[in-house]
């Protein structure tokens, strides 16, 4: 099966993002998110997931198929700012389609617990524990590929080819609906064409881990 994850510059905050991409604030324009979506619907019929904020989760919501579903990254240690309480500490991530489970496979919880990342070079980079949860609930197994629009510090995939990330990122690295732009850096991961990754053969799951 053939999966793709999608974490573009969230709705409203492509200001963060101005200085890697020329066209940045496009993505603070809701249309900019539907043409995406829509394309991920159109390339990607096995499965998608895609990461938002809770603010815009009213916005883009209503742009996905009535079949998507909503899930939540909640981060036991996140940042908190001034003046804001009750702080801002989950964040939604939208999926639609992957492979259907049966008895022989683990329940997939449609959250994960995981504490935000510090340091890797980009805003908004995620840690290890919620891209591996992404896999899980796409259902991803060895032998399916999976395509990383948004590839940034290069987190998703270093968590599906087991390659160790550096204390840096080593990417600045956005796309839009339209086409990919990338830097000139090496991929990491097992990589099958500029995006996409396969499956290592020896995948552990990471919800099998949890109680």
């Amino acid at each position: 099966m053939r999966f793709a994850y999608a974490d573009p510059p969230y709705l409203g905050c492509g200001k963060l993002y101005a200085a890697h991409h020329e066209d940045a604030l496009d993505c603070d324009n809701p249309e900019w998110h539907r043409a995406l979506i829509a394309r991920l619907c159109d390339e990607f019929p096995d499965g998608w997931a895609m990461s938002l904020s809770s603010p815009s989760l009213r916005h883009i919501l209503p742009m996905c198929p009535e079949d998507a579903r909503v899930g939540a990254w909640v981060k036991p240690f996140a940042v908190f700012k001034p003046n804001v309480n009750p702080a801002y500490a989950w964040e939604p991530f939208i999926w639609r389609g992957g492979r259907k489970g049966d008895r022989k496979r683990a329940t997939v919880r449609d959250w994960v617990s995981a504490s935000i990342t510090l340091r890797r070079g980009l805003t908004g980079a995620k840690p290890r524990t919620f891209c591996r949860h992404i896999l899980d609930v796409l259902g991803f197994e060895p032998g399916d590929s999976v395509v990383d629009l948004f590839p940034g510090t290069g987190a998703f995939m270093a968590a599906v080819g087991h390659t160790p990330l550096p204390e840096q990122g080593l990417f600045a690295w956005l796309a839009d609906p339209e086409g990919w732009v990338a830097p000139n850096k090496p991929s990491r991961g097992r990589i099958d064409s500029e995006h996409e990754i396969r499956g290592a053969a020896n995948k552990d799951s990471c919800c099998d881990q949890m109680p």
